[in-house]
Order: C-alpha cells, then structure tokens, then sequence
C-alpha cells in the first residue's frame, strides 16, 4: 500500500522507515474520513478496515472488491474508542496470500479521553506489527508450498519481521513507553513477554483502552489481534 493525503490534519499518514508495510493512518473519533483506492494489482482486491465500526459499503467485503485498474471510494464517519486498528485486503480466497506479500497497515484512532491521560507519545511509541514469513533463495517472500496440512491449518514462516524488518533493534530514553503490537501473521500466534521477566501492564486491547492498566508477565495474540 501506498498513500497521498489529499486534504486533512497534518500527520494523517506516517511512513514506517524500511517498511514495506502501508502507512500508518492516524484518525480521531468523530473524523469524517473519505479514501478513494486504486487498485494497480493484477488480481481483484479491496480494502477492510479491521475493527472499525463503519457502513456495510465501507466494509471492505469480498463482493465488492474491483479489478486492477479501478477504484472504489469509502465514506465513512470513525465512530470508535481510541485504539490500535489495522486495515488490509479482504477478496474472496486471496485475503491470505495479499496480506502475505505486504499488503496490510496500522490505523490509529485517538479521542479526548486518551488525550486527557497524557500517553506516551512522539519517540515514546513503539509500533510493533509482528510477522513470520519464509524467504527463498532470491530473498523474495515464499507463501504457501508446505502442503494439505499448511493449507487447513494456516501458512507458518521461519523468520520473524517487526513493522518488516528482520530483528530490528531500537535504543530508547529510559522512561516510560506505549508499545502498540498487532499480530499481522496468518496463522501463528504469539506469546510475548520481556527478557528480564518484567511485568508489562497492559493499556488496552482490540476495543481500545481497559478501564485500568492490568499487570501480566506474557501476553497472547492471535492473528488479527491487537
């Protein structure tokens, strides 16, 4: 994915350097938000904007995904908590195999009541988009291959990619952090946890921020999950 904001708040679309990720789209609650997207692929495809609560025609689902060379435009008012979203493809029978090869992204959604706690942010918030993928001896992604058993049970890599990049590493202040995590894998699940066997309290999950922080020492994610 590719995007050029046309008109809206500054800093609506942020570029992960050395991704091949989409950028990251950052909303606010109340937001009246219209994308136009140009598919330029050789197969169908269409745009899910996994999580949002949105009209059944901006739902990105499988029937209304067009042909390489047309567009379809979304309308759409953002009317969900503040929170970690994502969007990514949703054809019929392809949704896998697209999300694979790098089509997916984060979407950021703020309100005042995340406003008035003063989280982290700026250097102080981790994006952190987990992914297994296999490569081949060219470096390009492999996907599929491993049989009728990988077929009904979901396609697993061998390497890990953070935001798509191969263990990356990141200096950071001392001080707090928020770390937003989406497990953007096809079929793997993770359970994370910090090396020195730290607690990590957890803000938030799929329908945005909990009531209050809950301290655990592993976190699970399954794919989609946030």
């Amino acid at each position: 994915f590719t995007g050029r904001q046309i008109t809206g708040p500054a800093g609506t679309l942020e570029t992960l350097p050395g991704s091949y990720l989409g950028p990251v789209i950052r909303l606010r609650r109340g937001q009246q938000v219209r994308v136009r997207f140009a598919n330029q692929l050789g197969e169908d495809s269409i745009v899910h904007w996994h999580g949002l609560d949105v009209p059944e025609s901006a739902d990105g689902h499988p029937r209304l995904a067009v042909g390489r060379g047309q567009e379809y435009v979304y309308d759409f008012a953002v009317t969900n908590r503040a929170g970690t979203y994502w969007y990514h493809p949703h054809p019929h029978m392809r949704t896998g195999a697209q999300v694979y090869q790098g089509l997916a992204g984060l979407l950021l959604v703020t309100d005042a009541d995340e406003d008035a706690l003063a989280l982290p942010a700026g250097e102080a918030e981790l994006l952190c988009v987990l992914q297994d993928r296999r490569f081949d001896a060219r470096n390009q992604f492999v996907y599929q291959g491993g049989g009728q058993m990988e077929m009904m049970n979901g396609f697993l890599g061998d390497r890990m990619l953070v935001s798509g990049q191969l263990q990356p590493t990141r200096e950071v202040d001392a001080g707090w952090h928020r770390v937003r995590l989406l497990n953007g894998s096809n079929a793997r699940i993770y359970k994370l946890a910090w090396s020195r066997d730290l607690p990590m309290p957890i803000i938030g999950g799929d329908g945005g921020l909990l009531e209050r922080p809950i301290d655990q020492r592993t976190l699970t994610l399954a794919p989609g999950q946030r």
